[in-house]
């Protein structure tokens, strides 16, 4: 079964819940705690909102420390801004979502398409946000 933590404030407000055959899925509201999470819970795949509270972590600091933690697994930003996708991707996520509407859409073919799920990725094409030159 793939470990899967969303970290994102509005998707933990809303208490979305992601009940996926080969998957297992934890929501957080915030990523203070982000290296420490997924040390204690072996998670595989973050997704990581920009944008958690003013008083909380940013999604790229968080990636940030969870990179500097060691963690090697795979981390997708979540944000329809592309300037924050763009600071994820820059603080050492593999790739980003435009649009946290199709989260769940993600999910279910990362439990069931052997391509994505070997690479622990959505499929780049359908999923990348525009890069920093304003492309698609």
């Amino acid at each position: 079964m793939l470990k899967v933590a969303i970290f994102d404030d509005v998707v933990a407000m809303r208490g979305e819940t992601f009940h996926i055959p080969g998957l297992s899925v934890d929501v957080y509201g915030h990523a203070d705690d982000v290296a420490a999470l997924c040390a204690q819970h072996g998670y595989e795949v973050v997704f990581m909102d920009f944008s958690m509270g003013a008083e909380r972590k940013r999604g790229d600091e968080a990636i940030a420390a969870l990179r500097a933690s060691g963690f090697q697994g795979r981390v997708i930003g979540i944000s329809s801004d592309p300037a924050a996708n763009f600071e994820m991707r820059r603080a050492g996520a593999d790739d980003a979502l435009a649009k946290k509407a199709h989260l769940r859409s993600f999910l279910v073919r990362l439990s069931t398409d052997p391509t994505a799920r070997a690479a622990g990725l959505p499929d780049p094409d359908a999923a990348a946000a525009p890069d920093a030159h304003g492309g698609s």
